[in-house]
C-alpha cells in the first residue's frame, strides 16, 4: 500500500475528450492550422539553377545573326570564313539598322536628304553616325572589362541587300570611317557546293 501513495497522476481538463475529438475531425477535413511552408534557399537555388541552364540553352552563339525576310537577299560568295562578333550594320531595301536595331528608312536606294549632313550631295548620315558611335563606346567598356573583346573594336561587318546602290554603300561605308570604323567584312552567302 505504501506503493500506491506515492504514485501520482495527471489531471486531466473536464473537456479533454471534447478537444481531442474536435482535433480527430479537423485532421479528417484537412483543416490544419499549421503555418505555411516557407521558401528554403535551396529551393531558390535550384528556382536560379532552372533559369541560368534555360537562358543559356536559348542564348545564341552566332556572331552574326540574319532575319530572312523580302527585303534583304544576301549577295552569294566564295568563302569558307565564319563571322566574327563586331558591330551589324544591315542595309536592306527599306531601312538601315545596327545591331538589329532600327536607325533610319530607305526609300528607293536614298537616305533622304535631311537624314544628310549636305542634303542630298552629302556622304555622313547623321542618325546612324549617332547610332555606331554608340556602339563604339560600348564596345570600349565591354573592352575595359574583357581585353580580349577589344580585337573587334573598329571592325563593322556590312549585311547588305544585293541590289543595295554603289551610293548608298559609300554613304554607309563613309559614315562608319566618321565613327572610328576602319576595317569593313561583307556578310554573303556561302556558294561553295561540296565536294568542289
Amino acid at each position: 500500500m505504501a506503493e500506491e501513495k506515492n504514485q501520482t497522476f495527471e489531471v486531466l481538463p473536464e473537456d479533454y475528450e471534447q478537444a481531442m475529438l474536435t482535433k480527430r475531425k479537423a485532421a479528417k477535413k484537412g483543416d490544419r492550422s499549421e503555418p505555411a511552408a516557407k521558401l528554403t534557399m535551396n529551393s531558390l537555388m535550384d528556382i536560379l539553377t532552372i533559369l541560368l541552364v534555360f537562358l543559356l540553352k536559348n542564348y545564341s552563339t552566332d556572331a552574326v545573326s540574319v532575319t530572312p525576310s523580302s527585303d534583304l537577299d544576301l549577295p552569294k560568295g566564295m568563302t569558307a570564313l565564319t563571322p566574327e562578333q563586331t558591330v551589324a550594320v544591315t542595309v536592306s531595301k527599306s531601312a538601315i539598322l545596327v545591331d538589329n536595331a532600327m536607325v533610319l528608312t530607305v526609300k528607293d536606294g536614298k537616305v533622304e536628304a535631311s537624314q544628310k549632313r549636305g542634303g542630298d550631295d552629302g556622304y555622313f548620315i547623321i542618325p546612324l553616325n549617332k547610332a555606331l558611335a554608340d556602339a563604339v563606346e560600348k564596345q570600349r567598356r565591354i573592352a575595359a572589362v574583357n581585353p580580349s573583346a577589344g580585337k573587334s573594336l573598329g571592325i563593322a561587318t556590312i549585311i547588305m541587300d544585293g541590289e543595295t546602290p554603289f551610293r548608298l554603300l559609300t554613304e554607309v561605308m563613309y559614315t562608319a570611317g566618321q565613327a572610328e570604323y576602319s576595317k569593313f567584312k561583307f556578310l554573303v552567302i556561302s556558294n561553295i557546293e561540296a565536294g568542289a
